[in-house]
């Protein structure tokens, strides 16, 4: 069975379908969701978030029904018994990130823990501990990808964890019996916009040391008198104020050279060269004086910055 051209006109008919009228209301309000979630920013070529796509598979309407359902639903007695089948598995499906177990295609969703056999073709870049982001269907008693997909180092995968989870768990809160295929399928785009920044850092450059932040924190006190002293120092300049916190530039000659956040008992530096740092280490202790004290060093990664 050729999946991709089958995909394709299904997705061809679920559009017409949706050219009804019934449907503009549920139509306008998705696209102004999805426009309001994105953004501008994302615009990557390897971008993933494709509108139509989350139109007929991942947005859910007010009743919890997805446009797919609603077009098998109305049109199954005129549909194949391939597309049938099709659709099922598709309505059940959603995107997900898989550990790359065996180079022969044995995967690992990373949050639902289930393991999967996946044809993955002759790609000879493929490497074990990597991570593919894309949906997965069963059909014909194997597992395929369906749609793009887009290979993601190892080296983001606690990131992606973290960040993935601290949602989850928010999502728990208000979902008592939540499952992560639930949560998956109700957040596509969560983990689409995230994964597209990845997208978009590992394109940019393949040195990683190009994304290092430089860091140094002191322990203060007083924050009061160090956010004066630090205003009337030549170069700094008050960015914003935020719930008792204090953010500060430092410009050389218009060149952004560092930045800074004072709060509670802590002043934090963050440069994008050791060279910076350096050189700032010298100007806040000499702004600090006896009111701070360094506490350490250390360099935030590419994988802590995502």
């Amino acid at each position: 069975m050729n999946f991709e051209s089958l995909e394709m006109g299904i997705e061809e008919n679920v559009l017409k379908f949706l050219s009804k009228y019934e449907f503009q209301k549920h139509i306008e309000e998705a696209k102004a969701y999805f426009d309001t979630y994105v953004g501008e920013e994302i615009t990557n070529d390897k971008m993933m978030i494709d509108f139509n796509s989350w139109l007929i598979y991942d947005y859910q309407m007010k009743d919890g029904s997805t446009f797919i359902g609603k077009y098998y639903e109305e049109k199954k007695e005129e549909l194949s018994e391939e597309e049938k089948e099709f659709i099922q598995n598709k309505i059940k499906s959603f995107l997900s990130i898989y550990e790359i177990k065996e180079k022969e295609g044995v995967l690992e969703d990373i949050f639902t823990k289930k393991e999967l056999c996946v044809h993955l073709g002759k790609n000879t870049q493929i490497k074990c501990k990597d991570l593919i982001f894309g949906r997965i269907i069963e059909i014909e008693k194997k597992a395929i990808f369906v749609g793009n997909t887009i290979y993601i180092p190892e080296l983001f995968k606690n990131s992606i964890e973290r960040n993935i989870l601290f949602k989850y768990e928010e999502y728990k809160g208000k979902n008592k019996y939540a499952t992560w295929e639930e949560f998956l399928k109700r957040n596509s785009l969560l983990l689409q916009k995230h994964v597209d920044i990845i997208a978009d850092v590992t394109n940019e450059t393949e040195n990683e040391d190009a994304y290092n932040v430089w860091q140094s924190i002191y322990l203060i006190n007083d924050v009061k008198n160090i956010k004066e002293l630090l205003q009337k120092h030549k170069g700094m300049q008050l960015d914003f104020e935020e719930e008792g916190s204090h953010y500060f530039k430092y410009f050389d000659q218009e060149e952004l050279v560092a930045e800074m956040v004072v709060e509670k008992n802590r002043l934090e530096l963050e440069c994008n060269s050791e060279n910076d740092r350096t050189k700032m280490k010298k100007i806040i202790e000499s702004v600090l004086g006896d009111l701070g004290k360094h506490y350490k060093d250390e360099i935030i990664g590419l994988e802590d910055i995502i």
